[in-house]
This record gives structure tokens, sequence and C-alpha cells, in this order.
């Protein structure tokens, strides 16, 4: 018995291969930065271990302990780093809310906008459900694969241009 599921050509999420703008646009972690982000604070925490070892000092054992937490975050951001944050496709969108996934026909969208940084807040997918009872966000910028002008121009390619809506 095979482990995919397969889907009778009907189906709204069956994958026409011939269908226009059926290729996947997907947001994904740039794993580096992850990895970065947990790799280095990681390498400073043992110097601060070997520095407190090394000089019987108490206090150095806090900055360690801090980076090590701080390490250990990061992680996460590295084990998933190939699964997609957002997938947006010729039939609607499908995005990460938690751990879980949400979807969504093109036709079952309120909106779906691109928001650029906006003071402390980083630049979004936002997809807004049908009664606008739920908004839904994916992250765009440095540490995904997708900068904002791009998933503007991927999603244009996806959604008929009068349903696609942008804000600066």
């Amino acid at each position: 018995m095979s482990d995919s599921l397969e889907l009778s050509p009907g189906h709204p999420w069956a994958v026409d291969p011939d269908a226009p703008g059926d290729d996947p646009f997907e947001i994904h972690r740039r794993t580096w930065v992850y990895a970065l982000f947990a790799i280095v604070p990681l390498l400073l925490a043992a110097g601060f271990a070997w520095f407190a070892y090394d000089r019987d000092d108490v206090v150095l054992w806090a900055p360690a302990a801090v980076l090590v937490l701080l390490g250990l975050i990061a992680l996460p951001g590295i084990s998933d780093g190939r699964t997609p944050l957002f997938v947006a496709d010729g039939h609607g969108v499908r995005l990460r809310d938690g751990h879980q996934w949400v979807g969504l026909l093109w036709t079952e969208l309120a909106d779906v906008r691109v928001e650029r940084r906006e003071g402390r807040h980083d630049p979004r997918v936002k997809v807004v459900s049908p009664a606008g009872e739920r908004i839904f966000t994916a992250p765009l910028g440095f540490a995904t694969s997708m900068s904002p002008a791009e998933a503007e121009v991927q999603l244009a390619r996806r959604r008929p241009g009068a349903a696609y809506t942008e804000t600066s």
C-alpha cells in the first residue's frame, strides 16, 4: 500500500500538471540563519563555561546558561527547515498555524495580502478566512527564502488580479 495520498482528478486539491500556475510557490525557512543563531551562542556559552571552570568564578556560569538557552531556542528552526511555512498554487493556499496546517481554496479566501515591514513587525503574507473570523500569517524576509516583492509577484500569478490586494 502506498504511503502517499492520491486525489481524484476532479478533487479541488488534485494537481493538474498542465494547468497554468500550478507549480507551487513555497516559503521556507533559511536553515543557515537558524544554524548560525544556534551555533554562535553555544560556542560563546562553551567559552564562558571554560572561563567559569578555569577561573573558578561562579558569576561566569550565568551568561553561559543564558547563551545555552538562546542556542537551544533556535534549534527547532533547523530541524524543520525543509518543511514549508506557506504554499500557494493554482488551487489555493496552505500555511502553518502553529503545529497545524490550514488550507483554503482561492474561492474560500476573503483576502490575501503581502504586508511590508511596519515598525517592529516583520513583513508577512496575511490570509483572511471567508467571513474574516480568522487571520493567518506567514513570515517573510531575512529568515525566510522569499522577499516581500517576490511573494507579491508569485501570489499575483496564482490568484486573479482583482482578488489580490497589496499594502504598502
